[in-house]
């Protein structure tokens, strides 16, 4: 039989495939994973004669490499509470021996579960067909069924141990410098918060009252930071920041930087000499200050070093290195602050 040329090309790189193993000792020993530390310094990449290790490059990256674990870690939570719901669910179904789509809609006729979903009660319901007895009660609808469903699912959580182990992506921990800028709290402080804010962004604004509470419950033991990251889309931000800079000439930063926050209308900016005056600046050494923009450069330096640390979005804080992105609750911030006091944590 004529063999084609394809199935025998197949044959003979099996044969040679069969031959190679046989003749070639076979080693059992399992290949040595290397060390952290030869992983760190990795040589990945060459530039002429200098080296880029892998540790630099995960040291350039690990903030938005974070940011995608928090992603990752919030997907994974959604699917769990998918899950526990679905089990919930069934389980309940099985024990009374009937569909889970029925399981719901006789948790419609229940009192308890019509309260939880803001649903008119079943009682009143049923009293106000008695009056009309050629009607048959009405079908829930749709967005009806989706509140039954929730509430059901509240109860059956309330009566089952529930127990969930899925754990938080480790924080990294990075190198940012405060870089002398504007700062309050105590010098010393054991915790140094280092905030990269924008003063038109209004999650930053939303940000304010947490961090002075913040300073208020921890007496003593914190140093708040605040470094320029002007957004492109936001038009006057950088103007707001030089601005908040001149006012640090006369010692008043912050009393500035509350009053922009405060002052905050995008649609209609701010009037940097005016703002001055009402805080009572002197008011020629600020104008020119803002003249000469004295202190774009550091604004922009500001934004080279959150850059340079992955910093995309503001408000982004930085607690002893350790990253928190966005306008974060209080109970956030005590997350990471409360271990670095060694302050046990709320039951």
């Amino acid at each position: 039989m004529k063999i084609p040329l394809i199935a025998g090309i197949v044959g003979v790189l099996g044969g040679l495939s069969m031959l190679l193993f046989m003749t070639i000792p076979f080693n059992s020993t399992v290949a040595r994973q290397p060390s952290a530390s030869e992983t760190n310094t990795q040589v990945v990449a060459t530039v002429g004669t200098r080296t880029i290790t892998l540790a630099q490059v995960e040291q350039a990256v690990a903030l938005p490499l974070y940011q995608v674990d928090e992603q990752r870690a919030r997907l994974l939570l959604e699917s769990i509470h998918h899950l526990i719901d679905e089990e919930l669910l069934s389980a309940e179904a099985a024990r009374l021996g009937i569909p889970v789509p029925d399981l719901i809609e006789r948790a419609g006729e229940s009192e308890g579960v019509a309260k939880l979903a803001d649903l008119p009660s079943p009682a009143y319901l049923a009293k106000k067909l008695s009056h009309k007895q050629t009607l048959s009660p009405a079908a829930h609808t749709p967005e009806e069924v989706s509140r039954i469903r929730q509430a059901l699912l509240v109860q059956l959580r309330r009566q089952t141990k529930i127990q969930i182990n899925l754990p938080p992506p480790k924080l990294p921990l990075l190198t940012v410098s405060d870089d002398d800028d504007p700062w309050t709290g105590t010098a010393q402080a054991p915790v140094t918060i280092i905030e990269f804010s924008d003063f038109e962004c209004p999650y930053c604004r939303r940000s304010v009252p947490i961090l002075k509470e913040l300073l208020e419950k921890y007496p003593g033991k914190l140093k708040l930071v605040y470094r320029d990251f002007p957004g492109p889309n936001h038009q006057q931000a950088l103007s707001a920041a030089e601005a908040a800079q001149c006012a640090a000439e006369q010692n008043r930063f912050w009393e500035y930087h509350d009053a922009l926050f405060t002052k905050q209308a995008p649609a209609n900016g701010w009037d940097f000499s005016a703002l001055a005056e009402d805080l009572g600046l002197r008011q020629s050494p600020f104008d020119a200050c803002m003249k000469e923009h004295r202190y774009r450069q550091e604004v922009l330096k500001d934004l080279q070093d959150g850059l340079q640390v992955g910093v995309t979005s503001t408000p982004t804080f930085f607690i002893n290195g350790r990253p928190l992105v966005g306008a974060r609750p209080l109970s956030d911030f005590q997350a990471i602050i409360d271990p670095l006091l060694n302050v046990p944590s709320s039951p």
